[in-house]
């Protein structure tokens, strides 16, 4: 897991709902499995990565906050 692995999952999540910065929590799983792999292990780390770094934030059970901070 690298610091351009994390931008290009939420590049991914972006591409995917453009203008929309609470995408669900299965947007986040689709793009993590896509760029980085399908183990459920991956997902928890990588979530838990984005979030430590302050990228993303829990809006409620379903969904998720895009920070925006990775974006320079």
């Amino acid at each position: 897991m690298t610091v351009e692995k994390l931008r290009r999952v939420l590049w991914r999540v972006r591409e995917r709902n453009p203008g929309n910065d609470k995408p669900t929590n299965l947007e986040l799983m689709r793009a993590i499995m896509i760029e980085i792999g399908t183990d459920p292990r991956t997902y928890a780390v990588n979530r838990k990565a984005l979030k430590k770094l302050g990228w993303v934030k829990r809006y409620n059970n379903s969904r998720v906050r895009l920070t925006n901070e990775d974006i320079e």
